[in-house]
């Protein structure tokens, strides 16, 4: 019996579901409480595929990631490597299903191509709050060019367990064949100011920065993790408060692995993308910086 390892990642909007589904695939656990995943999580699970001919161990590598939107850099970079991917929607809301249309489909095209897609509508224990079904997570796959057909969607609980191992199986089949592509068209310039709009691309622009310098979302994501909650960064409301001592919280990690003018550097760039003097930051370089009206 041969062994081989495939990267999925689930992807849909914020409390859609994703970190409960995996929980209950892999432990076959459930709990209400939501949390917020940072950055990415990976969790490892083992299943048999078995056609007859070729029975097939595979570990597969599940990444469950940020899913604010506006965070798209963070979520590029969590693409690296994957096989195919989880479409999760919340079936009592109806935005989260235009969501995979307007924004995670393209994202993930993007960043590594065509690769297996599923199509789940989740929470279906909850069918007296439902504002869509099945029919309409077909018809969006239908739209979804090259990203899989109606016998690739399915109605998820995870309270309940209903085709939650169905969904992962399915996933390792598909992916059988399929060796994980290299990210495309990705800009290699990370704190380009082109696209920073709001708060939260500046945050996301800082993460992913951070990220790549300290070799990639996965090893980063503890470090992010634990400074955003040390500092009290809310990444669906940043403030500016909080995201200067976020950025001086990463300039104090990347003290033990960068010489003292590249944390000056880094520091500087992050705090100048929503508008910081070159004077202010010279002055306080302790934190206690002032953030420039001039837009």
């Amino acid at each position: 019996m041969s062994t081989i390892k495939r990267n999925i990642v689930l992807i849909g909007d914020a409390s859609v579901g994703k970190t409960s589904l995996v929980r209950r695939f892999v432990t076959d656990d459930f709990s209400d409480k939501y949390i917020t995943t940072i950055g990415l999580k990976v969790t490892k699970k083992e299943v048999d595929i078995c056609p007859e001919d070729d029975r097939t161990n595979m570990v597969l590598m599940i990444w469950d990631i940020i899913g604010q939107k506006g965070y798209k850099h963070t979520q590029s970079l969590s693409f690296k490597g994957v096989n195919g991917a989880l479409l999760v929607t919340d079936l009592t809301r109806k935005d989260t299903l235009d969501s995979l249309l307007d924004y995670w489909i393209p994202l993930i095209l993007k960043a590594v191509g065509p690769v297996p897609l599923i199509f789940i509508g989740n929470k279906a224990d909850l069918k007296d709050e439902a504002q869509f079904g099945i029919a309409e997570i077909e018809s969006l796959a239908q739209k979804s060019e090259g990203f899989g057909s109606t016998n690739k969607c399915f109605l998820t609980s995870a309270k309940t367990g209903e085709n939650v191992e169905e969904i992962f199986i399915r996933m390792a089949e598909a992916t059988k064949e399929r060796h994980s592509r290299p990210l495309m068209n990705l800009s290699m310039d990370i704190m380009k100011k082109d696209d920073i709009i709001t708060l939260q691309d500046v945050v996301d622009h800082i993460i992913a920065d951070f990220s790549e310098q300290f070799g990639g979302i996965e090893h980063a994501t503890p470090m992010i993790k634990h400074q955003l909650q040390a500092v009290g960064l809310n990444l669906d409301k940043p403030n500016e408060v909080a995201v200067v001592k976020f950025v001086d919280k990463l300039a104090h990690i990347e003290e033990s692995f960068k010489t003292v003018d590249e944390v000056k550097n880094n520091r500087m760039k992050r705090l100048q993308l929503f508008g910081y003097k070159q004077e202010n930051f010279n002055k306080n370089e302790g934190g206690g910086n002032h953030l420039n009206e001039e837009r």
